[in-house]
């Protein structure tokens, strides 16, 4: 499979002496691709493009054969729009406000956090996978995302050395215990009430979990922080479970109950046509703003 920089290209230039060269030759064939963007390639550490004002490292940058023009302009967009869809169902963060974002990914979530609650807020993003994680770090530093404190651990119930298996889609990579494997990468478990004795995050006014079938530890090594916290989206992965990936995914009622016992009122999108969606838990406090 051809990339959209011939492979001979790449194979010769994407090394410490050349890459400079690799990066213009990039971003010139970008910008004939996508004529009248603002487009740029850079190296640190990983392939980074540049969109107008904002940063996007793209660790996969020459593995595909065309990357999605048409959508680079709109990522800032895309990113804001999905995250006001997927987890502000039921709050709205605001200036201020304290978030934790735990299975932060590449940080597509995090860019929209860290706007809601502006400079006098804080969010806090914890992504376990150590390849995800330097991505993240790149979009915080390179975005200048100041309010933004980044954590890699896996939040379990009992502190422990785990595995991360790395899959085709990132998205999907999951926390296990057992021995390593040839796509796995050793990950630090940590119970969040302990990170948040050691970051001093004494209030969270929104918690977004989304961590592929691992919610399950991950809650309940959460009790004392939850007690603190005043509004929630979990995201529950049945819907992996029922395309046999494995029952350890089928989460959906024990988040509902946890929550329900934390003292959380508690819903569900379920004529959301998106499958995923449906298993968006969204909890509030009695008292607080609700849909």
């Amino acid at each position: 499979m051809s990339s959209w920089i011939p492979e001979a290209i790449v194979s010769e230039l994407d090394n410490p002496e050349s890459r400079l060269e690799l990066a213009r030759q990039a971003t010139a064939a970008a910008r004939v691709a996508a004529p009248g963007v603002d487009i740029e390639m850079l190296w640190d550490g990983i392939w980074i493009r540049r969109v107008g004002p904002h940063y996007f490292p793209e660790p996969d940058l020459f593995r595909v054969v065309q990357p999605k023009w048409p959508q680079w302009p709109n990522t800032e967009r895309a990113f804001l729009r999905d995250a006001n869809d997927y987890w502000f169902h039921v709050y709205k963060p605001r200036l201020g406000d304290v978030i934790v974002d735990i299975g932060a990914g590449r940080g597509e979530d995090v860019f929209a956090f860290s706007r809601a609650v502006g400079p006098e807020g804080k969010v806090f993003a914890i992504e376990p996978h150590p390849a995800t994680f330097q991505v993240l770090g790149k979009f915080c530093e390179w975005n200048r995302l100041a309010n933004v404190t980044t954590v890699n651990c896996a939040c379990v119930d009992e502190a422990a050395s785990l595995q991360i298996e790395t899959l085709r889609v990132w998205q999907s990579n999951y926390v296990r215990t057992g021995e390593p494997s040839p796509t796995s990468f050793p990950v630090k478990g940590v119970r969040f009430d302990d990170l948040c004795d050691e970051y001093g995050i004494d209030r969270i006014d929104f918690l977004k979990m989304n961590i592929e079938g691992a919610e399950r530890t991950a809650l309940a090594g959460c009790r004392r922080a939850l007690e603190r916290t005043r509004f929630v989206s979990i995201a529950a992965h049945d819907f992996r479970a029922a395309r046999g990936e494995g029952e350890h995914f089928r989460t959906l009622d024990f988040v509902r109950q946890l929550l329900t016992e934390s003292g959380f009122q508690v819903t569900t999108r379920d004529e959301d046509p998106r499958r995923y969606v449906r298993y968006h838990v969204h909890g509030w406090r009695p008292g607080n703003t609700a849909p």
